[in-house]
């Protein structure tokens, strides 16, 4: 069982590395075909269609894994239903709130009205990406997620060489929503149908009801940064900073993936008596992931001042501080992301709501505070300090439901701590300075 969770794990890096290298080198390009006022006003854009497509998210993903009918037919059906709904819903609220949103922001509001399609593209997509997670299909599940990436990235990389414009991430954004929802029905048994089953309504909701908390606060969690800046900071020191986010977030992005078709679906598939042994046969996989990781994590904030005038022309050299920073806290989300899943295996998504609202209410008081005392610089320590205080409220509940990699994770976060010490010590006897020193 072990040697079979290891090559999910390795499966799932795997292709994340190949996702990861596609979204970097997007990033890259945009980077020199456009201007990072223009990247400022997409990092804005992106966290309000995200905010406004997790308003109401009842988790119909995780509803399809947790319960045991979740691949019948009625189920799937019902479950599509209301994703479709709620997305169509969702759209028409972006589209009466873009003229407040566009002028908050000093945006065109056409921008605005462009990225509210991607709502309602996106709910007609087939549960049968979630079914490929509950059978835990993981091999297949991640060549899809590819699929729509290289596609993607071919689209908007085109538009970008194209438009040189604002128009290019934005038109690209939609199309790269229907790209995924279109090769959806390729998957296997993908037909939908409209269905309203009540009992089916009422069971996803009860078991969601706490997913819809959980996604709305770490959404605000995890978006305030962004939507705070965007108001405060010049658009174009924003763009800088969605660069430097946007890398910091890839290991976490890999971690959420890791919980969600590995870590869940591993445990929310057998009875409370038998998760122990199923821990156990996770456990060595999570133990070589977090340690590779966060080293990784480690030696990257140690060097990123070096990486960023590496890639980067110098309309962006501020990125390199930003990233150091901002990686440091990427450690503890790595780790926070792998523990949320034991929360929801357990049945107990009510610990990971309470933890995210308490990260929201973190980072509401830090931001500010850190902004008001050591501006720009201030307020990404306050990014990087959450997502440690974000650890803490996480390993409170899993005290509650006794399921813990305690000694996996204190191993994972001395690693990257000695790493960064080895390889500040190197830089100093080198004389390369400090990855701090790139203009904060």
């Amino acid at each position: 069982m072990t040697g079979g969770y290891l090559a999910k794990f390795v499966w799932t890096a795997g292709t994340f590395v190949l996702s990861a290298g596609l979204k970097f080198g997007l990033n890259i390009v945009l980077a020199y075909l456009l201007a990072p006022q223009i990247l400022g006003v997409m990092v804005v854009v992106n966290a309000i269609r995200l905010g406004v497509e997790l308003l109401t998210d009842v988790g119909i993903e995780q509803n399809i894994i947790h319960h045991p009918d979740g691949l019948d037919r009625d189920f799937r059906d019902t479950a599509w239903t209301l994703q479709f709904i709620r997305g169509a819903l969702l759209t028409l609220a972006f589209v009466v709130a873009a003229p407040s949103l566009a002028q908050a922001y000093d945006i065109d509001v056409r921008i605005f009205l462009v990225a509210a399609l991607s709502p309602v593209i996106g709910g007609a997509h087939s549960t049968a990406i979630f079914a490929l997670v509950k059978r835990m299909e993981v091999r297949r599940r991640n060549l899809f997620e590819l699929t729509c990436e290289i596609l993607a990235f071919a689209v908007q990389v085109a538009l970008a060489a194209w438009l040189r414009s604002v128009w290019a991430p934005v038109i690209g954004l939609v199309l790269a929503v229907a790209i995924r929802s279109a090769l959806s029905y390729l998957l296997p048994e993908p037909g939908q149908r409209l269905r309203f089953d009540t009992d089916v309504v009422r069971r996803i909701l009860h078991f969601g009801k706490w997913i819809a908390v959980t996604s709305l606060v770490m959404y605000a969690a995890t978006n305030l940064d962004r939507l705070y800046l965007g108001k405060v900071a010049p658009l174009a020191l924003v763009g800088i900073y969605g660069i430097a986010r946007a890398i910091a977030e890839l290991p976490t992005t890999l971690a959420r993936r890791m919980s969600y078709q590995i870590i869940f679906p591993a445990l929310a598939s057998v009875a409370t008596d038998d998760r122990a042994g199923q821990m156990v046969a996770i456990a060595r996989s999570r133990a070589v992931f977090t340690l590779v990781v966060c080293a990784g994590l480690g030696m990257a904030a140690s060097i990123a001042d070096l990486l960023i005038a590496l890639i980067y022309d110098e309309r962006y050299q501020q990125a390199s501080w930003m990233l150091s920073i901002l990686l440091g806290g990427a450690v503890f989300a790595v780790l926070s992301n792998l523990n949320e899943a034991l929360l929801l295996s357990a049945g107990r998504p009510v610990y990971g709501s309470i933890a995210n609202v308490l990260r929201l209410i973190t980072l509401g008081i830090l931001m500010p505070a850190g902004y008001a005392l050591a501006g720009f610089p201030g307020a990404v320590v306050a990014v990087a300090a959450t997502e440690l205080l974000q650890y803490c409220y996480i390993a409170v509940g899993l005290q509650r439901v006794r399921m813990n990699f305690w000694l996996q994770d204190v191993r994972a976060i001395g690693t990257a701590a000695a790493v960064v010490v080895l390889v500040l010590a190197m830089r100093w006897q080198l004389d390369l300075g400090s990855p701090l020193g790139g203009g904060a």
